[in-house]
């Protein structure tokens, strides 16, 4: 049997016994675009939602009858007399190794289980759907029902969320990915039942023939086919994936494409992240996530001891990329995910990067710095403005004085040319771990247009400019303003009094003639 005609088989439905609504012609003599979906329901009640075998065909009744009036001749529904034992309250612990003695003619299988909500006072569905043909077991899905005149209802609303459509992937276009869809050309009963949307995914499964005339079915790890437009039979998906070329065609052996669609869980993702070369486990780093393609991240949370994290469902039902980062920027590993896609724990294998991280954390120190004196200076920008709008000269200078003695922004120019130009050697030196990664290329780039951008001397000199301007101004004002000096008239001079003449001395006397 060759691959492509196990492929056909794979998406092909044969009449079904026991159907709930009117049997259809051999879908072996129609293409696959007008085969409708095998499914049979196995319903099972615990004691506590009360439900007999009278409550249990009415709501059987009604649940066929409302997938008829909105879905029509895509479902072809029957129900399982008696529910397999695995439609329990142990769904959520279900694997595909337990699965087994369904009827192989059929396409889906819907296990279902009702019980007393215990968060309220109605009932409570879960569910989880079983591709026959790939051996697909999907994930855990919930639906609540207020009271028993609303299980017909909850039950098809459960059903909506349960179905996934099969394909076929006709190859590639544009970058995107060719499926036709089972189904897609029945002309469904309400809007409701339209087999494919924008926005139904897919997971891509490879279908290998082996040298023993078996045939392995695999899928495809990471990736996910993400249906942009409708055209017809064919839905044209946009590949979300960590590889770059999932969808090859280069195999040494015959392989053929096929899809199944998927829709988010209600249960966690259970991940466990290890080291590539002893397998130990990658414990405290950051997990983040986003929706796809470039939607915003958001912390999920951090890696255990063991290297385990749980992802639970949150808001986005929809694909989402998970990135791991060590130093809460260096990427270690980035992959799409499906949120609740399994609640099987998943190992996942990473390269630690530890140089790589090691120059993260510097640059991530240094960027703080920066950012640090971005805003200092900005603060003081804003506050120097306030008092030139105000003409506040003394404060205006005293910030002055203040920002000149921040550190100039050629240090940390220099800093990190010294930290990039040590890496940079590193590099060449060892071949064990990679240092100067993509991203942390890109950081040194953004952090030296950080520097170059915003800590500059312009500032600091407008300012300056303006406080030199006021105080020559009122210099120059000073000047004008005092009066000018009048020089006062000379007082007469007196004349100069004439010396009189000094007395003459009298003669010396003769006292010879003098008697004593």
């Amino acid at each position: 049997m060759t691959v492509v005609l196990l492929a056909a088989l794979l998406l092909t439905a044969g009449p079904s016994s026991g159907r709930a609504d009117a049997p259809a012609p051999p879908s072996e003599a129609l293409p696959i675009d007008r085969q409708p979906y095998k499914i049979e329901l196995h319903l099972a009640a615990d004691p506590s939602a009360r439900i007999d075998n009278s409550l249990r065909q009415h709501v059987v009744h009604q649940f066929i009858d409302l997938a008829r009036r909105f879905i029509g001749p895509a479902w072809s529904i029957s129900v399982a007399p008696r529910p397999s034992p695995l439609a329990g309250e142990g769904l959520a612990r279900l694997d595909v190794g337990s699965l087994s003695g369904f009827d192989p003619s059929l396409d889906k299988v819907w296990l279902v289980w009702v019980a007393a909500d215990p968060e309220g006072a109605g009932l409570a569905f879960s569910g989880r759907e079983y591709d026959v043909a790939t051996r697909w077991l999907g994930p855990l899905q919930d639906q609540k029902a207020p009271s028993s005149r609303d299980l017909p209802r909850a039950l098809f609303a459960l059903a909506q969320n349960l179905f996934s459509p099969s394909a076929l992937i006709n190859g590639e276009e544009g970058g995107r990915a060719l499926l036709k869809v089972r189904g897609s050309a029945l002309t469904p009963a309400s809007g409701l039942g339209a087999v494919v949307v924008k926005g139904t995914t897919f997971i891509p499964i490879r279908l290998i023939s082996m040298q023993d005339e078996t045939v392995r079915i695999t899928r495809i790890a990471f990736t996910y086919l993400v249906a942009e437009s409708i055209e017809g039979s064919i839905a044209r998906c946009a590949i979300v994936s960590a590889f770059r070329d999932p969808l090859t065609r280069r195999m040494a052996r015959p392989n053929t494409l096929a899809a199944l669609g998927i829709k988010a869980g209600d249960a966690s993702l259970h991940l466990r992240f290890v080291t590539k070369t002893d397998k130990s486990p990658a414990a405290g780093y950051t997990l983040t996530e986003r929706a796809a393609p470039d939607g915003t991240p958001r912390e999920v949370g951090m890696t255990d001891r063991s290297g385990r994290i749980e992802v639970p469902p949150g808001s986005i039902r929809a694909v989402v990329k998970l990135r791991l980062l060590a130093g809460n920027s260096e990427p270690l590993a980035e992959f799409p995910m499906m949120p609740g896609e399994s609640s099987e724990e998943r190992e996942i294998t990473v390269d630690p990067l530890p140089v790589a991280a090691k120059y993260q954390v510097r640059l991530d120190a240094l960027r703080d710095e920066v950012v640090d004196q971005v805003a200092l200076r900005g603060r003081l920008e804003r506050m120097m403005q306030s008092r030139l709008d105000g003409e506040d000269w003394d404060g205006l200078g005293a910030l002055l004085k203040e920002y000149v003695a921040l550190p100039r922004p050629a240090t940390f120019g220099e800093s990190l040319a010294k930290l990039k130009d040590e890496a940079t050697k590193e590099s060449f030196e060892t071949a064990k771990s990679t240092v100067l990664t993509k991203n942390l290329q890109a950081q040194f780039g953004e952090l030296q247009a950080i520097i170059d951008g915003y800590l500059d001397d312009e500032a600091y000199s407008a300012y300056s400019e303006a406080l030199e301007k006021h105080k020559k101004d009122a210099g120059d004002a000073v000047k004008k303003a005092a009066p000018r000096a009048v020089n006062p008239t000379p007082a007469p001079e007196e004349p100069t009094p004439t010396p009189k003449p000094a007395p003459k001395s009298p003669p010396p006397r003769d006292f010879s003639d003098v008697p004593f």
